[in-house]
């Protein structure tokens, strides 16, 4: 389930940084949950859920982000993970040498889990001292859990352990986007309990509730080996059936006739009769076009919205007002006379589901407060009170295109005291571009054509980009310096482009990680790179402002191994495009070993 409590989207561009190294160097039920297993996970994401500080599953590991509540998500350690401990009085925190341990990396293994945490959905000021507490408070499991990084040396430097007590606290920046290294002693079940503490700029305390994150090491005990076959539809199931793509549809529209429930649609659009007509469900498919597409505003960080999603996310939206080029879907019980139901009380409920992606259907007050009716992450069945003689609209928001399969059934209680239920009926849905033409021609329409132009100013987004072309820095082979002290080398950073269309314009921030440097078995961290950031273009309208220099760590700097800022605009002076870019300085010490050593640079827009 997604959590009710998402507080802001970040939206992220990486580059591939390469340095070329001269050739000759010296020296729920476990079965309810999601199973993450492979890709990026900010497994701990740090955020504000109105004035509450809150913890959330950050799932970047598959086409979309997706934000998850802790508790619906299972994170395992692969098999492949395995590795002995090594020897060396180094490594003695870990364990006996040769013993084994599952050890989850540093940096990112495409066949493994890459789990951190973040604190980026939070402002530099938001907190004191830019500073937040992260406390492992309680570990259950079979063997111990062990959590740390490297310095610059390449010596383990602890964050957390089971072996020698908890809790512990990790001190993290606000705001930070961090990994570490993760072993386990045992294959098994674990559940780590986390918390998070700090003190707003006003001096007041606040902290997270005790959230259970739960874990698997090795191959679960009881996995389902057949979850049953989701019947995903497909462009086939959508085969001689009418699209109503625009215009005013009563998508549910229940009838009592003989004493028997049915659910039916009524189509309202007048674009295929002149009249309103009632439709078999099975006779038509109901899209939410690409004009229905929208990105998110500031106000989806906001209760009750940001159950859809958080700002700056895509989502397909079909309004509860009407909006030209768009389906305006509702609910219309005017088939269903007064006085026949007790209390004139009707359910409309979603019994079954299956799509590419989650369904929200959602309702707001007089005074903007949301009532989340249909969330399609929440266990099924769910219902939609209504009654008799009534119509009405609600906002429906799909999170990914393509197509969906909503099974709706009718229930009721009789004016006599009797249940009563239509038969299951199902509905589809195209969400985005039609994967096929409409294979039922519609003669009214055959020789017209509908020119449709809306330009809607209060919605927009933040998107931060680099050209997918373009993404490669590669630095010159590195040189000793004049004083022999270090390896150096220098470039420049390719076009960082940040664009803002929100209507609110709240200012944002534009910062950026860089990884560990790699090659082989090597590494050195990424607080070896310095930067110092330029502006290449901005709208007019724009008051970009470049982030300080920062130096690296041989140079007495922190370097770019934690989040820093490449450029900001304030409140008011956000809107437009601005290019960034940066001059780039690395200095390594003189006993690295030779190699070509890669990182990723990781830019965030908040």
């Amino acid at each position: 389930m997604t959590p009710a409590r998402k507080r802001s989207a970040l939206v992220a561009a990486v580059f591939l940084l390469q340095l070329a190294w001269p050739s000759a160097v010296a020296a729920a039920p476990a079965s309810d949950r999601t199973v993450l297993s492979v890709g990026h996970v900010d497994a701990m994401q740090v955020y504000m859920d109105g004035d509450r500080l809150d913890l959330r599953v950050k799932d970047d590991t598959g086409a979309a982000t997706r934000y998850r509540d802790p508790d619906d998500v299972l994170l395992q350690v692969l098999p492949e993970a395995e590795f002995p401990i090594p020897a060396g009085e180094a490594w003695s925190f870990l364990g006996e040498a040769g013993d084994p341990m599952w050890m989850l990396p540093l940096t990112q293994d495409p066949d493994l889990l890459w789990p951190g945490w973040s604190t980026e959905p939070l402002a530099r000021g938001q907190f004191q001292h830019d500073a937040l507490s992260m406390e492992l408070v309680e570990v259950a499991g079979p063997g111990e859990v062990i959590l740390w990084s490297l310095s610059s040396f390449g010596q383990p430097t602890l964050y957390a352990s089971t072996r020698d007590g908890l809790p512990d606290a990790i001190a993290v920046n606000v705001p930070a986007h961090v990994h570490s290294y993760w072993a386990f002693t045992a294959e098994g079940a674990y559940t780590l309990t986390w918390k998070v503490s700090g003190t707003l700029a006003d001096g007041t305390p606040i902290a997270t509730e005790e959230v259970d994150y739960h874990w698997h090491v090795g191959e679960p005990t009881d996995p389902d080996p057949d979850p049953g076959d989701p019947d995903l539809p497909d462009e086939s199931d959508l085969e001689g059936r009418l699209v109503l793509d625009q215009g005013h549809v009563d998508v549910l529209a229940p009838a009592l006739e003989d004493g028997e429930l049915d659910l039916r649609t009524k189509d309202d659009t007048r674009l295929h009769s002149p009249a309103a007509v009632v439709r078999d469900p099975d006779d038509v498919v109901f899209h939410a076009a690409p004009e229905s597409e929208t990105v998110l505003s500031d106000h989806f960080a906001n209760p009750g919205y940001s159950e859809v999603g958080s700002p700056g996310d895509t989502r397909w939206h079909l309004p509860d007002v009407q909006k030209r080029g768009v389906l305006f879907a509702g609910w219309d019980t005017n088939g269903v006379p007064n006085g026949a139901l007790e209390g004139n009380a009707l359910d409309l409920t979603l019994t079954d589901y299956a799509g590419p992606g989650d369904l929200v259907m959602l309702t707001v007050d007089d005074f903007g407060d949301v009532d989340v009716k249909i969330d399609s992450q929440d266990p099924l069945p769910q219902a939609i009170t209504t009654r008799s003689r009534t119509h009405a609209h609600i906002n429906w928001y799909f999170s990914e295109p393509g197509v969906y399969r909503l099974t709706w059934q009718a229930t009721a209680t009789t004016a006599g005291g009797a249940p009563i239920e239509s038969k299951p009926r199902d509905y589809l849905f195209v969400v985005g571009e039609l994967p096929a033409p409409d294979p039922v021609p519609d003669p009214i329409l055959e020789h017209t054509q509908t020119i449709t132009a809306e330009v809607d100013t209060d919605t927009g987004g933040l998107v931060l980009s680099v050209d997918p072309a373009d993404r490669t820095v590669t630095l010159p082979a590195m040189a000793l310096s004049p004083d022999a002290t270090r390896w150096t080398a220098a470039g420049e950073l390719r076009p960082v482009t940040v664009t803002d269309t929100r209507s609110a314009d709240p200012g944002w921030n534009a910062v950026g990680q860089v990884s560990s440097f790699s090659s082989g078995d090597h590494e050195h961290s990424g607080s070896h790179l310095g930067w110092t950031p330029s502006l290449t273009s901005a709208s007019e309208s724009q008051a970009v402002v470049p982030g300080p220099a920062v130096t690296g760590l041989l140079d007495g700097g922190p370097g770019l191994a934690t989040s820093q800022l490449l450029a900001s605009a304030p409140s008011g002076s956000g809107n437009g495009t601005a290019v960034l870019g940066a001059d780039l300085v690395l200095g390594l010490p003189t006993d690295i070993e030779s190699g070509t050593y890669t990182a990723l640079v990781t830019f965030t827009a908040i």
